[in-house]
């Protein structure tokens, strides 16, 4: 009689390994995740205004904006900012002033 072993098939592999991808960066998982939170938000901002909660949708816009300014930084111009400084001064100036009795 013949003993033999047994023997198991070469595993044949279903995948081909693809190179290896270098995780995302820090700021890409927050942007990723700014993204996400702005899209939830948004959605429950829309459910109170669809049932007329007023009180509960108004920060809920805020809290929208915040994390949709966070996920698409947008570079303000430089002119632009000196514009909006000049503004705070002139307000500022306004609410020093005595005289002004406002609106």
């Amino acid at each position: 009689m013949d003993r033999r072993r047994a023997v198991a098939p070469a595993v044949t592999p279903l995948l081909v390994e693809a190179g290896q991808k270098a995780a995302p960066s820090l700021a890409d998982r927050q942007r990723d995740a700014a993204e996400y939170l702005a899209d939830m938000i948004l959605e429950l901002r829309n459910l109170a205004r669809s049932v007329g909660l007023l009180t509960v949708m108004v920060p809920l816009e805020f809290a929208y904006y915040e994390a949709f300014g966070t996920a698409h930084k947008v570079a303000v111009p430089p002119a632009e900012l000196e514009r909006i400084k000049a503004l705070a001064r002139t307000a500022e100036e306004f609410d020093r002033d005595p005289g002004n009795a406002g609106i």
